[in-house]
């Protein structure tokens, strides 16, 4: 039989590998990435064909890890791919990225700073200094090494973007925009960038121009439910409802079970006073979602604009359930009793108007009220228990009136 050759079955790996991340398949492509690490491990401490795919194994290995949450492990696998190869990019990032998100900035700073002493012109380096720098507060030094990463990538948009994102952490949004303007002046047909700076422009409150920014975006071909879902609520805002409609739905056919989509697009149909259409889109947010408290809460509001009265105390009813002691579980429970007493006032209304009703009441008033499609507290069902129904005043050629 013929033998495997290591290096072309790892490379079949690794690409295979590379497409389950491509689909966010991270266990499957985590198993790759372990196997080619596996076949090489002892080959490459004398291959240099066999080094750069084992490292490139081991920081597709860290990253799977990071995704999955387990921060420790993807740092020992990124400095595992470091010490075949010190200056890999991609496995320093990992390597940072792994140390921050445990909270360990002052140890990724002082892994940065050792870095820059052999790679002084690295923009990356200097970018990551400049996010460690202001998330401690040295907003100096965190400028300086901003300004060394623009000066130094030739025209890449990402220190841009990082140093708005500082600019505004540091409060000054306005300036944050002035520098986006002069990036796109540098790169205009950059997305992220005119993404950006519309982020950023919403935020000062500057809608028009924000959507303009957003648009751009949508010029250039970057149509994502994100970008649909901001220009969504812009144009929302600013009163033209078919064109924030246009949007959320554009951003549906993309992402057809995106929550915050479909949320918004509830709201435009409330918007549009089209409120039945609203309670369908907050049903499918439900399936979605079931346990999301502010989901239920929405769900009864607008049953209860309805009149779904049944419906609409069965939602509050959840709400307080899953949120209980919160300021939402009191707001729901007030709609309860809100509902409670109308519902009450209606039976008794009801019974002086509607003979056959007023006699099922008297026969057997749980039925009676099911029909009719009450659904009454305890104390309140106590109360109609203990009324003579056939004592209270009838009012004769009055309008039927009828609970949904």
């Amino acid at each position: 039989m013929a033998q495997i050759d290591p290096i072309a079955h790892s490379q079949k790996l690794l690409d295979e590998a590379n497409q389950f991340m491509e689909r966010q398949q991270w266990q499957q492509a985590e198993e790759r990435f372990r196997q080619v690490a596996k076949n090489l491990a002892r080959k490459a401490t004398r291959s240099e064909i066999a080094k750069p795919i084992l490292s490139k194994a081991l920081t597709g290995w860290a990253r799977c890890l990071l995704e999955r949450g387990q921060l420790m492990e993807a740092m020992k696998i990124a400095r595992r791919a470091l010490s075949l190869m010190p200056d890999f990019e991609e496995a320093q990032n990992l390597f940072l990225n792994a140390l921050v998100s445990l909270g360990k900035w002052q140890e990724a700073f002082r892994q940065v700073k050792r870095w820059l002493k052999q790679q002084s012109q690295n923009w990356r380096l200097h970018l990551w200094a400049a996010r460690i720098e202001a998330q401690l507060e040295h907003w100096a030094n965190a400028i300086h090494h901003l300004a060394l990463a623009i000066r130094l990538s030739g025209n890449q948009a990402e220190p841009y973007e990082v140093a708005a994102q500082i600019l505004e952490r540091k409060g000054e949004t306005k300036r944050a925009i002035l520098l986006l303007k002069k990036g796109l002046e540098q790169i205009p047909n950059s997305p992220a960038l005119w993404f950006a700076l519309g982020q950023l422009q919403r935020n000062l409150g500057q809608l028009r121009e924000a959507l303009k920014s957003f648009e751009q975006v949508l010029k250039l071909g970057h149509d994502t439910p994100m970008l649909r879902e901001a220009m969504g609520q812009i144009c929302s805002e600013i009163g033209l409802t078919d064109k924030a409609m246009e949007h959320v739905l554009s951003g549906l056919e993309k992402d057809p079970e995106n929550p915050n989509l479909l949320d918004l697009l509830a709201f435009i149909y409330l918007q549009k006073g089209q409120t039945k259409e609203a309670l369908q889109v907050m049903q499918r947010l439900v399936r979605l979602a079931p346990t999301d408290p502010v989901i239920q809460f929405k769900l009864a509001t607008l049953h209860h604009q309805l009149n779904n009265y049944a419906q609409a105390i069965v939602a509050y009813q959840r709400t307080v359930a899953l949120a209980p002691g919160t300021e939402l579980a009191k707001e729901a429970q007030q709609f309860l009793e809100i509902l409670d007493r109308h519902q009450l006032e209606q039976v008794f209304m009801l019974s002086m108007e509607d003979p056959i009703f007023r006699a099922k009441l008297i026969r057997n008033p749980q039925e009676a009220l099911r029909e009719k499609g009450f659904l009454l507290s305890e104390s309140s069902l106590e109360i109609i228990r203990n009324t003579d129904f056939s004592q209270l005043p009838k009012r004769h050629g009055a309008s039927q009136r009828f609970v949904s």
